[in-house]
Formats: structure tokens, C-alpha cells, sequence
């Protein structure tokens, strides 16, 4: 065997890059800001804008492929060529400014949802894009076959080199101590997987499709993947969901859970086993593929029924979410592929083109996922709180005013005046859907709900530059509607302790020390540990947390030194002597603790401190309070 020479190698490399420039040049520009990420990210305040021109160059990868595809199938003029770029070009500006800047305090996860739906639906368009109109079917399908050996051949040229490149550098690091520059593996991981990777891949594209259709070379391995793996693999799936399905009549016991997107994962892996097999079947001594395929999308419809019924409960529950309308949206998606298929239409095009519709159509508009799911959502909270007059005339009642004070958190001479209004389900499920709503669409639509502007109170907290506030904008909301942001063990033996200071403690001389930092942090029980702030004292820079295992602590790290503020030793030596009342004044100087190391010294004054017992265990809810730090040399 022959092995290629460079000039080859070279020459076909060019090639590639004459045929798809821009989508070489997207590889290098997201290669690019990635390294410039790993270098030099310890300087760099605002990532957004490099995260968005990576996330951008790499969407614009299967867009540019796509553009380029068209014009190469259409032999389109030189000018009309320029004209599809430049749309494209100007397509990849407006969904880069769609994604969340450094201003964008609320609601970041969305544009990104969106950015995944359509790198989905640019894939699937790169799947159909030259044989998008009538016929050539046989020519389809060899085009994605050649996708998909290219994909997997792509993967494993780029695993080969990177594994091979990385033994080399370790080997010199190893044997002549040569100092290797520890983010240089994941660069190299970058290159090859960007650059080297695209560059290889679409160097196997065909430069004419027409011959495509012409081809009858159907490889043995892949016939004997689909049938002797996948097949056999989706019988046994098919035949666990058809039992459980059993179990559920006979039991009457309807899911709410995983097993809807079983079926979906189950139903997407047959429809592409007899993508694979769609030509094979065509041969006379194959004709029980298409009788398979046919009874498959029969057997699918059975599951389908379970489908709609488990997400429809789960709905009717809980509300639509982005998560159940997409599951709900691939199970209208699904049963629209099982009634073409079973009405004996074969149009392989079909599946991905149907596909790409769905999810553009679920994408955006009033009908779409983010708007439906947010919608009853809202309506959902809504409900909750005028049932319980905690909402009344779109004004939350008892709302919690809060001290603009901007040097420290959110603070108020009273709160949790709501609580008594709900019962713990229903208090755990506004808590759920207020954290959904952070999660995915921001709290603009009940923002005038509320007497206060809270979302410039968060703005104003969050830009406090000098103090580094996080601010969990659900515990905020939730609170100013006089609700702990907490969940409530539901008829468990619980109680909640609060122990503070008088109001006029929370004032005091602060002398003998150089630097005070104020705190207030709500902590889920969720959560082990949890990042109060951080402080740059001159050169130093600290590290203030909340620590729950094994017992609960609080440390002030800077450097290579801590110090350790023993709060479970306090917590114990305050119920000794005051007890577990609900809510008990105590002296300042009692909520104190004082630690030190050999170049700083610390005090924390704790003003008020949450703590939920259940069953004995005590755990800690809320803490706020100031940290003093004084320099000892």
C-alpha cells in the first residue's frame, strides 16, 4: 500500500479550503478565542463577548457548509455566491447579539436554549440542503452515509493525532525534563478538534452530488450494523416498554416520569436504523426491511398513547415547561412520521426535513416553547397566590420592604409575614416555580407584582463592584413576598430557629481593625458548601465561605492559609443557654467569633441566624452578619 506524499496531502488540503473557506474560517476563529480564553482568562473581567464569538464561529460551521453546499449543487454565479454568504454572515451577526452580554444579570440560560435549538435544526438542514427538492433519494442517502463515515473517521484521525501528540509531550517532560506548559494539552485538544477536525471532514465532501444517484455501492458493514446490532438491540427495548405498558394497565398506575423520554430515545434510534437500511431494502432478498419498518411505526403508536398520557399528567400537574413541551412537541413529531410511514409513504427526506419544521416552529412566536411554558407557569403562581390572598388586585400583600442599603444584602425589619398562608406543598411549589422562572425566563412578567422595583435592587446589588454581591434572584423574589425561600419537609417534624441581635446592635463602633465586609446569605440544603464573597485587600486576595460538612464552619482562605471560624461550636453553646424558641434576642457579643492567623486576624459578627431542625439535625438557613479583618504584620 502507497502511503500519500505531503504534496498530496497539501494539495487536497487547499482544495478543501478553495471549497469552504468561511467554515475553515469559523473553526479558526472559535480555536482561536478559545486559546485566548486558557491564556489569558485570569485577566479577563467580561467573558461573554468570547464565549458568543465562539459559540457563533462554531454555529456558523454547518451554516457556512449548508451556503457553501447550495452553491456548489446550484452552480450559482460568482455574485449570487457573495449574496448567500453575506445573508449568512449577517444571520450569524444578529443571533450573536441574541446571546446575553455582561450587563445581562437575568435570565442567561435562554438565548443559550435557543443557540442549541438552532445549531439542532443547521445540522439537520446540512443532512438535506442538496437534495432538499423531489426525488433522488438514492442520492440522499449516499450523501449522509458519506456524512457519517466522515463524521466517525474524522473522530477517530483526530483522537489518533491527539492521543499520539500528547504521549509526545509527556515522553519529553518525562525523559528530559522539559517543562511543558500545562494548558498546552487543551490547546492541542482545541486545534485538533476544531481545526484539524472540520479540515479533514470536509475534505471528503464530493464534488459532484449528481453522481450520487448514480451509485450502488451500499456497504456490507453498515447492513450489518443496523441489522444485527441496532435491530436486535430495538427488540428488546420495544419489548421491556410493551411490558411495563402491561403493567401499568393492570395496575392502573400511570407514569409521570423517565418513561417518556424512553420512548422518544427508543423511537428516534428505530427511525434512524431504518434510515440505515432503506436502500437494502430494495433488493427482493431484503423485502422484509420495508415490512419490518412498516409493523415498527405500527408498534410505535401503542407507546405513543403511554407517551401523551405520562407527559399530559405531568402537565396537568406541574404546567407546561420547556422540557415537557418539547417532549410533547416530539411526540406530535413522532406520530406525524408513524401516520406518513404507515399510509405507505417512503420519502427518507421526510424525517429530518419534518424535524427541522418542529423545532422552528417550537422555537419562537407566542406558540413557542419559551413563551407557552412561561405563560402557565405565571398563571400557575398566580393562582397559587390569590387562593391564599397572599396575591390581590396584582399586588403582592405583606410584601417585605427592603433597606436600600447598597453596602450590604437584602435586609428588612420584617419579613416571612406570608408564610402562615400557605401550606408546605403548596409554599415548595412556589419555591419550584420561582427557581424555574430564574432558571429560564427571568422574573419580568410579575415584576409588577410588587410595590418595590426589584430588579433594580438586584442591579444595584449585583454592580457593587467594591463588595462582589451574588445575589440568588428567587430568594429574592420569593422573600419580598414575605415567603422563606426554603423548602418545607411536608408533614415531617421540623422546626425553625432564629436567633438575631436588637435592631440597635446592628450598629457599632468598628475600631482596631482596617477592613469590614458586610454578609447575608440564605443557603439551600442542597448545597454543601456555599461562596459568600471574595475580597481584594491590597495585593491579597480572599476567599469567604460557608462550609456544612462535617459540621458547619466558616473559613476566610487567602493564599495558602485559612482561617476557620468554629460556627457549629457556637450554634451549640447558644441553645445550651437560650434554648430553641423560634425567635430569641440575644446579646451581640454571644454571636460572636473570633479567629486568626500568623499575618491576619478576624472577627465575625453575626446580627441574625436561621437554623431549620428536623428530627434532632440542625442545619443552617441564613446568615448575615459583618466580617472584620485586621492585618497582624
Amino acid at each position: 500500500m502507497r502511503l500519500p506524499s505531503f504534496q498530496y496531502l497539501f494539495s487536497n488540503a487547499k482544495k478543501s479550503l478553495i471549497r469552504f473557506p468561511l467554515v475553515i474560517l469559523c473553526a479558526l476563529i472559535s480555536v482561536t478565542m478559545g486559546i485566548y480564553l486558557i491564556e489569558k482568562g485570569d485577566l479577563i473581567n467580561n467573558f461573554f463577548p468570547f464565549i458568543n464569538i465562539i459559540l457563533t464561529a462554531t454555529l456558523g460551521i454547518p451554516i457556512f457548509f449548508s451556503a457553501t453546499i447550495v452553491s456548489l449543487k446550484s452552480k450559482l454565479e460568482k455574485k449570487v455566491r457573495i449574496a448567500l454568504m453575506l445573508i449568512t454572515t449577517v444571520l450569524l451577526i444578529v443571533i450573536y447579539f441574541t446571546l446575553p452580554g455582561y450587563d445581562s444579570t437575568h435570565n442567561t440560560s435562554l438565548p443559550y436554549i435557543k443557540y442549541g435549538i438552532y445549531n439542532i435544526i443547521a445540522h439537520l438542514i446540512v443532512s438535506v440542503i442538496p437534495f432538499i427538492t423531489k426525488g433522488e433519494l438514492n442520492g440522499y442517502w449516499h450523501y449522509n452515509k458519506i456524512l457519517f463515515i466522515r463524521i466517525w473517521t474524522a473522530i477517530l484521525y483526530s483522537s489518533f493525532l491527539y492521543s499520539g501528540l500528547t504521549l509526545a509531550l509527556a515522553s519529553l517532560h518525562l525523559l528530559f525534563d522539559l517543562k511543558i506548559h500545562e494548558e498546552l494539552y487543551f490547546e492541542l485538544f482545541i486545534i485538533i478538534a476544531g481545526i484539524f477536525n472540520t479540515w479533514f471532514f470536509v475534505n471528503g465532501i464530493p464534488e459532484s452530488f449528481e453522481e450520487l444517484e448514480k451509485m450502488d455501492d451500499y456497504p456490507k458493514g453498515l447492513k450489518i450494523f443496523a441489522q444485527y446490532i441496532l435491530l436486535p438491540l430495538l427488540g428488546i427495548y420495544l419489548l421491556i416498554l410493551y411490558v411495563y405498558g402491561a403493567k401499568i394497565l393492570y395496575l392502573w398506575n400511570w407514569p409521570k416520569g423517565i418513561v417518556s423520554y424512553l420512548i422518544i430515545c427508543i423511537s428516534i434510534v428505530g427511525i434512524l436504523t431504518f434510515l440505515l437500511l432503506y436502500p437494502f431494502g430494495n433488493f427482493k432478498e431484503n423485502n422484509w426491511i420495508k415490512k419490518a419498518g412498516k409493523q415498527y411505526y405500527f408498534l410505535l403508536i401503542p407507546l405513543l398513547v403511554i407517551l401523551f398520557i405520562a407527559i399530559f399528567m405531568r402537565i396537568d400537574d406541574y404546567g407546561i415547561t420547556i422540557k415537557r413541551y418539547v417532549v410533547l412537541a416530539l411526540g406530535v413529531w413522532l406520530s406525524i412520521v408513524c401516520i406518513y410511514t404507515s399510509i405507505g409513504k417512503s420519502n427518507i427526506k421526510f424525517v429530518p426535513i419534518s424535524l427541522a419544521i418542529t423545532l422552528l416552529l417550537a422555537s419562537f412566536g407566542p406558540w413557542g416553547m419559551f413563551s407557552v411554558s412561561e405563560y402557565y407557569q405565571i398563571k400557575r403562581l398566580q393562582t397559587i397566590l390569590e387562593k391564599s390572598n397572599i396575591l390581590k388586585d396584582g399586588k403582592i400583600n405583606n410584601e417585605t420592604i427592603w433597606i436600600k442599603d447598597t453596602f450590604s444584602g437584602f435586609n428588612a425589619s420584617a419579613e416571612f409575614k406570608n408564610d402562615p398562608s400557605l401550606s408546605d406543598s403548596l409554599h415548595n411549589e412556589v419555591k419550584s416555580i420561582l427557581d424555574y422562572l430564574d432558571n429560564y425566563h427571568g422574573f419580568s412578567k410579575i415584576r409588577n407584582w410588587y410595590k418595590q422595583d426589584i430588579n433594580q435592587l438586584i442591579d444595584t446589588k449585583t454592580k457593587n463592584k467594591k463588595e462582589k454581591i451574588s445575589v440568588d434572584e428567587a430568594s429574592v423574589y420569593m422573600r419580598s413576598m414575605g415567603l422563606k425561600y426554603e423548602y418545607l419537609n411536608d408533614g415531617i417534624n421540623n422546626k425553625l430557629i432564629i436567633y438575631q441581635t436588637k435592631e440597635n446592635e446592628d450598629i457599632a463602633k468598628v475600631t482596631g481593625y482596617d477592613y469590614l465586609y458586610n454578609f447575608n446569605i440564605w443557603i439551600e440544603n442542597n448545597k454543601e458548601s456555599y461562596e459568600i464573597g471574595e475580597l481584594n485587600i491590597d495585593s491579597t486576595k480572599f476567599s469567604f465561605e460557608f462550609k456544612k460538612s462535617p459540621l458547619p464552619y466558616l473559613i476566610l482562605t487567602h493564599n495558602k492559609d485559612s482561617i476557620r471560624f468554629n460556627l457549629n461550636e457556637l450554634i451549640d453553646n447558644i441553645k445550651k443557654e437560650y434554648g430553641t424558641a423560634e425567635s430569641t434576642i440575644i446579646p451581640g457579643a454571644k454571636l460572636k467569633l473570633a479567629a486568626a492567623d500568623s499575618n491576619y486576624g478576624a472577627v465575625i459578627n453575626i446580627h441574625s441566624m436561621s437554623l431549620n431542625m428536623a428530627d434532632k439535625k440542625i442545619e443552617v438557613n441564613q446568615l448575615r452578619g459583618d466580617l472584620l479583618i485586621r492585618k497582624i504584620k
